[in-house]
C-alpha cells in the first residue's frame, strides 16, 4: 500500500476520534450510567430508566415548542405538528415491539428494552433541537 494511502487513513482516523471526542455528553445519560452503576438488578434497572426517560421526555417536550415557536408559517406549524403525531405512533409501535422482543427473564433484557425507549426519545430531542438551530440560523 503506497505512503500517501496510508497517511491518508491515518488522517481521517485521527479526525474521526478528535471529532468523536467533542461531543458532549447529556446531564441525563450521565445520570443514568451513574444511577445504573450503582445497582443492576432489574429493579433498579427500571427505576434509573424511568427517570432518564421522564427528563428525556420533559426534553422532547421542550424542544417541540422551541421549534414550533421559531416556525412562522401556519402550514410549517401544522406540518410539524404532524411530523409529531406520526413520530409518536411510531414510538409506540417500537415500545410494543420492545415489549414483546425482549420479554425474557434476565437483567440484559431489561436493559436492552429500556435503553431502546431511551434511544428513540433522545434521538428525536437532537432531531428537534437540530431543526431548532437551523430555523435560528436561517
Amino acid at each position: 500500500m503506497p505512503t500517501r494511502y496510508l497517511i491518508l487513513i491515518l488522517f481521517l482516523l485521527v479526525a474521526f476520534h478528535v471529532s468523536a471526542q467533542t461531543v458532549k455528553e447529556d446531564a441525563i445519560d450521565i445520570a443514568y450510567r451513574d444511577c445504573l452503576l450503582k445497582d443492576t438488578s432489574s429493579g433498579n434497572i427500571d427505576a434509573c430508566a424511568f427517570i432518564a426517560y421522564g427528563k428525556w421526555d420533559k426534553e422532547l417536550d421542550k424542544a417541540y415548542g422551541k421549534l414550533m415557536k421559531e416556525l412562522k408559517k401556519t402550514k410549517d406549524k401544522a406540518a410539524l405538528k404532524q411530523s409529531q403525531a406520526a413520530w409518536k405512533a411510531y414510538r409506540d409501535a417500537e415500545f410494543t415491539s420492545y415489549n414483546n422482543m425482549f420479554n425474557c427473564p434476565g437483567n440484559k433484557w431489561c436493559m436492552r428494552r429500556q435503553d431502546g425507549r431511551i434511544d428513540i426519545v433522545r434521538a428525536r430531542v437532537l432531531q428537534l433541537r437540530s431543526y431548532a438551530e437551523a430555523m435560528k440560523k436561517n
